[in-house]
């Protein structure tokens, strides 16, 4: 069981955090011309893409799926799937590009995966290495890597750099570009952080959470369950708007304590349905959406990330828990991370 603990990495890490995106996204090093060189040749052709990832490299691969099933011309088939999966997947030939993402670059699977696929391959990491595959890279000698349990600018800092290539494929991504999206990722940040600072919920005594969501919100709130469960803030619980009209709705019945966390980028009428059917019968709606950002579906979820990034924060200081630097079993966890067996 976790303990209560002391929040001050946390403090330290939520700090920096707008830094450390900046050094990554540093207009000088140019790490998203690589980003932008990898989604050209993905989208260019429109074949069939897999994107492996684990933990919360899941993160980045969810954003990256969102924005290669948009940019190619013809519409890409593009999966995400585990490092185990792989191994399993009997059509895995079918496919003719591989991106894995693993910020080490060692998670295990990923290297005896990208030796076995056959087609276009690619490993998003932090350090650069030397391979017989193309490796994008998304550390420098700029970056102060944090040293943190759940680990924050290493889902951000790519996820800005496909950001940057996303609105920009067909331009040239000159530095006074990315500094005008640099300002605008410090605006959001700030807004994301008022939102829910204006948040009147005490989340303390919650032990479950419910999560409401859709295709379009994939990343936000794998950000929000990841983060409940490595830190194990709370029970997490992803609900689809669609299927939670199919009985799921009994489990809010059993649990009227849990709170429903409800995200979206635009209220449909299933949306309205479910949100005013709620509350006339509980009040533990938290809605959150980007009514307020009037871009495009990138620049959204990338807001909504944020904001999942700072509602796990103060979930984790209403239960006086370091969301960075948790307690946790370190016999059983070193034993499980470290294991580099048959998968």
């Amino acid at each position: 069981m976790i303990k209560h603990t002391h929040t001050e990495p946390t403090e330290l890490n939520f700090s920096k955090l707008e830094e450390r995106i900046m050094q990554i996204n540093d207009p000088n090093f140019g790490k998203y011309n690589d980003v932008k060189k990898m989604l050209y040749e993905l989208t260019i052709e429109n074949k069939p893409t897999l994107i492996m990832a684990t933990g919360g490299s899941k993160v980045i691969a969810y954003y990256l799926q969102l924005i290669i099933e948009r940019l190619g011309s013809t519409g890409i088939i593009c999966e995400v799937i585990e490092p185990r999966d792989y191994f399993y997947k009997a059509n895995r030939n079918m496919f003719s590009n591989l991106i894995a993402i693993s910020a080490s670059g060692n998670t295990n699977g990923i290297n005896a995966a990208l030796l076995d696929f056959k087609g276009n391959k690619f490993l998003m990491t932090e350090n650069k290495k030397e391979a017989n595959y193309q490796v994008v890279s998304w550390g420098n000698e700029l970056y102060d890597r944090e040293k943190s349990f759940v680990s924050l600018a290493t889902s951000l800092g790519p996820i800005s750099l496909l950001l940057d290539s996303t609105i920009s494929l067909n331009l040239d991504l000159v530095s006074n570009k990315i500094k005008k999206i640099n300002d605008k990722i410090k605006e959001l940040l700030l807004r994301s952080e008022e939102k829910i600072d204006r948040l009147n919920v005490d989340f303390k005594d919650i032990s479950l959470i419910q999560i409401m969501s859709g295709y379009e919100t994939k990343t936000s709130v794998s950000v929000l369950e990841s983060n409940l469960t490595e830190v194990g803030l709370s029970a997490p619980v992803i609900h689809d708007k669609g299927s939670y009209c199919h009985g799921r709705s009994n489990l809010l019945f059993q649990y009227p304590d849990s709170r429903i966390i409800y995200l979206t980028h635009e209220l449909k009428e299933l949306d309205k349905l479910l949100i005013n059917s709620i509350n006339s019968e509980y009040s533990n709606v938290s809605i959150f959406d980007t009514n307020d950002l009037n871009e495009n579906i990138f620049w959204k979820e990338y807001y909504l990330i944020l904001q999942m990034y700072f509602l796990s924060k103060k979930i984790a200081d209403d239960k006086n828990i370091d969301l960075t630097q948790p307690e946790y079993n370190p016999t059983l966890v070193k034993r499980l991370y470290k294991f580099k067996g048959d998968m």
